[in-house]
């Protein structure tokens, strides 16, 4: 039996800790004790649940239920909202296909901050800025974006105390979060026997993420895998109520490899239909990604050069999922 056929072991609460977010929620709260434990987290898997995040529930079931109405729909009406040039709408299984590996085994549905066509950044052909797709399909956009602002909040929340962790100003991440290019993705894994050729993708696409955070809700299928520094793959199993944290490479870049990002995976060994939330929460376009003075030391010194966040981030999807920016109205 192959690798990513065997399941893995459940991840233990040291490696992947469940944090309570509640002391977040309040206003000028001391932010120490949490930030003490996301610091651990971070330096470990760097990946962390949060629970008490302040999210109804029902925010979260609301979506989810659109989304399985909108994969349920026949491909020819998905289609129809294909993803366009600002990298909004309907991404078909096998888009995403990192280089070296096999289509990815997945199709989407991508949403952004919905800016006008007559706004600045849009109108300058800013990549990943633009108005969202929306399906014709009643009660739809209502609830994602619902749930879009939601994670928007929950996300700031999170860099706080992320920002506590590595002994710089609260709002040291915040600050360069004003128009923000946060993607969230709707994915629909499908049932293996679904998919016509047996070795499409597999759903076993280790990877890490390219932005700053990641803030997952994934169904009780499960199916996210984490590889630990000894090559070990642990499961990160669907907990209700909670929402897995992870860092991406650009938090790497800015805490000089500090904080670090972890491949993962995602195998859906269950048989049937998975579906899963991410939203990649990566900072404003042009924000300037270099050395946190905090992480750099005798010891350390800077690793990287300086990048822009956006640039990074979107030369990243270019390769992956062959995005082409669009282009100046003006």
């Amino acid at each position: 039996m192959s690798e990513t056929m065997t399941p893995p072991r459940p991840a233990t609460a040291d490696e992947v800790p469940v944090i309570d977010m509640s002391p977040a929620l309040v206003p000028g709260a001391d932010l120490t004790a949490i930030a003490q434990t996301v610091r651990k987290a971070c330096q470990g898997m760097a990946f962390f649940y949060v629970k008490n995040h302040g999210i109804d529930q029902a925010v979260i079931d609301g979506t989810f239920q659109q989304m399985q109405r909108f994969f349920s729909l026949p491909l020819e009406e998905r289609m129809k909202i294909v993803k366009d040039r600002f990298h909004r709408g309907y991404l078909p299984i096998g888009t995403t296909r990192y280089p070296g590996k096999l289509p990815d085994l997945k199709d989407s549905f991508d949403l952004g901050l919905d800016l006008s066509l007559d706004d600045e950044e849009v109108i300058a052909g800013t990549p990943l800025h633009g108005p969202n797709q929306w399906p014709d399909l009643p009660g739809f956009r209502e609830a994602v974006e619902a749930y879009f602002d939601a994670v928007r909040e929950l996300g700031m929340r999170v860099l706080r105390v992320l920002a506590v962790s590595l002994g710089v100003e609260e709002d040291y991440f915040v600050r360069f979060y004003s128009k923000p290019t946060i993607l969230t993705r709707l994915i629909h894994y499908p049932a293996p026997e679904a998919v016509a050729d047996p070795e499409f993708g597999i759903g076993a696409l280790d990877h890490t993420d390219y932005g700053l955070i990641t803030l997952l809700y994934q169904d009780p299928a499960g199916g996210l895998e984490l590889k630990k520094p000894d090559g070990e793959w642990v499961a990160a199993p669907f907990i209700p109520g909670t929402f897995v944290v992870n860092l991406g490479d650009l938090m790497a870049r800015w805490t000089n490899d500090v904080y670090r990002s972890n491949p993962h995976r995602v195998v859906n060994r269950l048989g049937r239909d998975r579906f899963s939330i991410p939203t990649f929460f990566n900072p404003n376009h042009r924000a300037p990604v270099e050395a946190i003075p905090t992480c750099v030391t005798p010891d350390n010194p800077a690793k990287y050069e300086p990048v822009l966040a956006g640039e990074y981030v979107t030369g990243r999807i270019r390769a992956n999922q062959g995005y082409k920016p669009p282009q100046a109205t003006a």
